[in-house]
């Protein structure tokens, strides 16, 4: 079953996510792919669109009738660049239902990319692609229609941006870890004159309970008799 996009003309996308994710493809496109993959596109050429930590992916169907296996990375967050994202996240505490609702407010990407952590590619050099056709070095048109259909998505769903850098709306609405309580400290030595008899005796028994604690409660001088 084909996607089929819903703009029948004119740019890719209505969302400020979607035409900054195609602008910045775009750039490694060139006019030509950009033109033949955005009129395979519309055509409903690709198949499926798979979105995954670092990778979009689709099979595309070919003029000559043949599927070809595209895909789109984007590289995933480092896991100080992820809690990076999660402390601004939980400045913005209405940002996962804006999200999961189809928008995502420009000024927490903005905010993001001043801390070197953005979800959209910074630009074009964090952008790679594949294509099983082999049209050397590329992007074909196929990688070129995956593009268009990735725009939409995101269009509708900003969450894929998330998923693309590999993480979900539950890492930003997870309550940060607490610390562990202190425990007490241990005592570094054991008083044996506040041994009680009674806690003993259900330890060790009558007969060892009391020799114990008269070993320890009695004088010394006692004991030495």
């Amino acid at each position: 079953m084909s996607i089929q996009l819903r703009s029948r003309r004119g740019p890719v996308g209505k969302a400020w996510q979607a035409t900054a994710l195609r602008e910045r493809i775009e750039r490694l496109l060139g006019p030509g792919r950009i033109a033949r993959g955005k009129a395979d596109a519309r055509a409903g050429r690709v198949q499926w669109l798979d979105v995954q930590t670092g990778a979009a992916r689709g099979d595309v169907l070919d003029a000559d009738g043949n599927l070809y296996q595209a895909r789109i990375d984007v590289p995933p967050l480092r896991p100080g660049e992820a809690t990076q994202v999660r402390r601004i996240a939980r400045q913005h505490p209405e940002l996962p239902a804006r999200l999961a609702g189809g928008s995502y407010p420009e000024p927490v990407e903005e905010q993001l990319a001043a801390a070197q952590v953005p979800l959209l590619p910074r630009d074009a050099s964090e952008l790679s692609h594949d294509c099983s056709c082999l049209d050397w070095p590329g992007p074909c048109r196929h990688v070129s229609a995956l593009v268009y259909v990735l725009v939409e998505a995101v269009d509708a769903d900003p969450t894929l941006l998330l998923t693309l850098r590999g993480m979900s709306l539950a890492d930003l609405v997870e309550e940060p870890q607490r610390p562990r309580a202190e425990l007490p400290e241990r005592p570094t030595g054991l008083d044996p004159t506040r041994l009680r008899p009674e806690l003993l005796e259900a330890e060790l028994g009558a007969e060892a309970a009391a020799t114990l604690h008269a070993f320890f409660t009695e004088p010394h001088s006692e004991r030495l008799q």
